[in-house]
């Protein structure tokens, strides 16, 4: 038997979030690409979570995060072709 690998989890959401209200994008973006987290999840989980205090300030700061999840991406893909 297999094990699944848990995804869009609770402690997933707090540790994108804490990395995000602490600076560290990067890290935030690697947790996104990590967890299999994409702009539909992350918008799923702002809709759910919205009113818990371990929310950024502005919302831009998810867009921020997509794009960096997706930089990485692109980033392995390409090394990838090599």
């Amino acid at each position: 038997m297999t094990d699944l690998k848990e995804y869009r989890t609770a402690d997933q959401w707090e540790t994108m979030v804490e990395n995000m209200i602490n600076g560290n994008w990067t890290d935030a973006g690697q947790n996104a690409v990590d967890f299999g987290w994409w702009s539909g999840d992350i918008q799923r989980a702002i809709d759910e979570h919205q009113d818990d205090w371990l929310m950024p300030d502005e919302l831009s700061d998810f867009m921020y995060i997509t794009e960096t999840a997706q930089s990485i991406r692109n980033k392995a893909m390409t090394e990838e072709d090599k």
